[in-house]
């Protein structure tokens, strides 16, 4: 007579049946067979389960979904809106178990939807319906499948009916959930390879239709052959699809019916020479997105949804941000959620270029030769580099700029100073990292950079380069892009000028000084009189006052001259600033009519070493800036203070080199940092940014001078060591500050 196996064999049994089912596993490479192989071996390993439901998390919309179902007694209906059902993380004990990782076994007598809980009103029908098609009594096990510490889906398992009626007399327990954990586990690892497989596979498939595509363009002789060849390739990557490409007439704002495939009449009839305004695609010719949802009657698909359709995806073909029309795929409810627009937007974007490119070329031959006029009319050189700095591209007018017959094609970045003799502005020859290549690769963008390049007869040209990275889908620098052009002349021009201004303002200064001195002289005289006339006393104070402007503007020409010419050196002697700043604001009071001129210092005395004249000069133009722009009755804050545990937040948006070299000289014994506050209405972020560039002047309603002051300024503290910054909100008053070490 022979026994039974004892309830420890058969749960070694079925731990051996398990794990032979979860090696069997790691063969299956494509992930919904893996979903059903994987629930069709734990039915069949484990005689204590009758059916399951897979769910995997979709970390995209962060939802679990229904992948796969195995043995549970469901009309095809109930398993269909099964299948395409999701649950968010944390719903119900499905979505609890994902939430928690942890395993669990829930019994009932009151049927599946009794043990699911709480859910979305969504999914409430559904679940009832499979509660109806299901026994009231259930056991069911709930199992985190997990890869690593990351969960990625939950495993079902139910047990219908009466345990004592099951082979082995009982139904899923809490001993067996360890058993189950391994084994989710495994298939989770199962899972997550045939996902990366599956990924591959779609790279792999992307890169041949990308392929393909370029093969259909490069051999298509004109417009109608290059449509119809695309067509056939893209509608070969999308199964069971008919499509169309419309090509977009800018001119009459119509689509055209380039090319169809398995289309009726019908469709092929709404599709040709439609107006975009009233086509079903208008916004993605509009904003150049892909739009992929259901047919819709009043979107005027009446045609695609008599035929059978009830899905559509278009997708624009872009030509560099124009819209030269449309790819409009048609299919079932599934395509605009499983159309693979990683794949069809590169082969779209190809396309809008092809045929944008072969419109070119189909031109007329008037209109052909009007455009290489053009282009070849620009003087501008344009070269393009990859990501290694190594030169790929060049126009004829860089070709003839640099001098050069051919393109040294894959030039080296380190080659290119000693191949164009490249110098900067001062003749010092250039770093690797001071080449515009360089800069640009490094992810700047500038304009306007000069440079010096020497040919081979000594002779030198000046060219202005203007260049920015050139940057791929992800934001990596896969290259840069360079123009320039010959600013030799505007060089000698700019020189001229500033040797015209340098020599005008010396030979203005004598004369202007005189007449100066003797409106001063008489204007005393005037004063002095008893019976003096109030107008005479006006006009005289006003020529005063407008000959000492010139005055200063003149000097201003001088020092900027002097500058220039590597002639102005500062006269270091010990100062006291406080003493400094009063004789500053005391001559200003004149010109601050209503406005209150304040002063803050911290001691009496305040030494510093350092060019009276200079600082001076500082301290008189953003004081005298500071009243010009308040409002009367306004407010100007001088503000002197000692800063010894110097911190970089202190100088504001300051490059960093200026500041690392001040920390360096002021780590020993501090800085001064003075600050002039105003109440005006502020300075915009694009002024700020130029504020102190020579001959720029910001607010030109109330501008006066020649753009030279802030220049100045700034020139003269980086001279002593020092920086120079501006803090300002439009509206809230502007901050000027400027900071010196100390020296002793």
């Amino acid at each position: 007579m022979s026994q039974k196996p004892s309830h420890r064999s058969t749960i070694s049994n079925q731990v051996m049946d398990l794990f032979q089912a979860s090696a069997s596993l790691v063969a299956i490479l494509e992930p919904e067979e893996l979903f059903v192989a994987l629930l069709t071996r734990v039915v069949e390993a484990l005689p204590a389960v009758h059916g399951g439901v897979l769910w995997s998390f979709d970390p995209k919309n962060g939802r679990l979904r229904a992948s796969a179902t195995a043995g549970l007694p469901l009309d095809a209906a109930g398993r269909q809106i099964l299948l395409n059902s999701t649950l968010r993380s944390g719903d119900g004990v499905i979505g609890t178990t994902f939430l928690r990782d942890e395993p669990r076994i829930v019994e009932t007598h009151l049927g599946y939807r009794d043990i699911l809980g709480t859910v979305a009103p969504a999914n409430a029908n559904l679940f009832q319906q499979m509660s109806e098609q299901l026994p009231r009594r259930l056991v069911c096990a709930y199992v985190p499948m997990r890869v690593g510490n990351e969960v990625i889906g939950v495993l079902e398992l139910l047990n219908l009916g009466n345990p004592v009626e099951m082979p082995d007399g009982r139904a899923i327990e809490v001993d067996d959930l360890p058993m189950l954990q391994i084994f989710a586990n495994l298939a989770a690892s199962a899972m997550k390879n045939a996902h990366l497989y599956h990924q591959a596979q779609r790279s792999e498939r992307r890169l041949k239709a990308f392929d393909a595509v370029v093969t259909a363009i490069s051999t298509a002789a004109d417009l109608g052959d290059l449509v119809h060849s695309v067509l056939h390739v893209v509608m070969g990557l999308v199964d069971e699809t008919s499509g169309a490409l419309l090509l977009l007439d800018p001119a009459h704002d119509h689509l055209d019916l380039g090319a169809h495939q398995n289309l009726p009449p019908a469709c092929i009839e709404a599709l040709t020479r439609v107006p975009v305004a009233i086509s079903p695609c208008e916004e993605v010719v509009h904003f150049g997105q892909p739009m992929l949802r259901p047919l819709l009657e009043e979107r005027g698909e009446v045609a695609f949804l008599a035929a059978g359709f009830s899905g559509c995806a278009y997708f624009p073909l872009l030509a560099g941000g124009t819209v030269a029309g449309v790819l409009a795929l048609y299919g079932d409810t599934d395509l605009p959620m499983h159309a693979d627009r990683e794949m069809l937007l590169p082969i779209c974007n190809q396309v809008g270029f092809a045929v944008a490119n072969v419109r070119l070329y189909a031109d007329s031959s008037r209109e052909r030769r009007k455009l290489h006029t053009v282009v070849t009319s620009i003087a501008e050189g344009v070269l393009l580099c990859d990501g290694r700095g190594r030169l790929m591209l060049a126009n004829e007018a860089a070709l003839t700029l640099l001098r050069l017959d051919s393109l040294p094609f894959e030039q080296r970045l380190a080659d290119m100073p000693d191949f164009y003799r490249m110098r900067d502005m001062n003749g010092d020859r250039l770093t690797l990292d001071q080449l515009p290549f360089a800069r640009a690769l490094a992810g700047e963008i500038f304009q306007d950079y000069r440079l010096i390049l020497r040919g081979s007869s000594g002779d030198e040209t000046v060219m202005s380069f203007s260049g920015a990275p050139a940057r791929a889908d992800d934001g990596q620098i896969e290259g840069a892009v360079v123009v320039f052009r010959d600013v030799t002349t505007h060089e000698k021009l700019e020189r001229a000028k500033d040797e015209f201004l340098a020599v005008a303002a010396h030979e203005l200064r004598s004369p202007l000084a005189a007449v100066r001195n003797y409106a001063d002289l008489l204007l005393r005289r005037e004063q002095q009189r008893s019976q003096a006339d109030s107008r005479d006393v006006r006009g005289l104070t006003i020529l005063t006052q407008q000959v000492s402007h010139m005055l200063r503007m003149v000097d201003n020409l001088l020092d900027v001259s002097r500058i220039d010419a590597g002639q102005l050196d500062l006269q270091l002697q010990p100062v006291n600033l406080v003493a400094l700043a009063n004789q500053v604001i005391d001559q200003q009071r004149p010109a601050a009519g209503s406005r209150e001129l304040v002063l803050e210092y911290p001691d009496a005395e305040l030494m510093i070493a350092c060019d009276s004249l200079r600082i001076h000069q500082v301290m008189t133009n953003l004081i005298n800036n500071a009243i010009k722009y308040s409002p009367e009755g306004g407010r100007v804050s001088v503000r002197l203070r000692v800063v010894h545990d110097v911190q970089r937040h202190l100088f504001g948006d300051q490059p960093s080199a200026e500041v690392e070299t001040l920390l360096q000289r002021s780590a020993e014994h501090g800085l001064v940092v003075i600050t002039v506050t105003d109440e005006g209405g502020g300075i915009t972020p694009e002024q700020q940014a130029r504020l102190f560039e020579r001959f720029y002047r910001a607010r030109s309603q109330r501008a006066e001078g020649l753009g030279l002051g802030l220049y100045l300024s700034r020139q003269f503290v980086q001279m002593h060591g020092g920086v120079i910054w501006v803090e300002s909100v439009e509206g809230a008053g502007s901050t000027f500050a400027f900071a010196l070490p100390i020296r002793v």
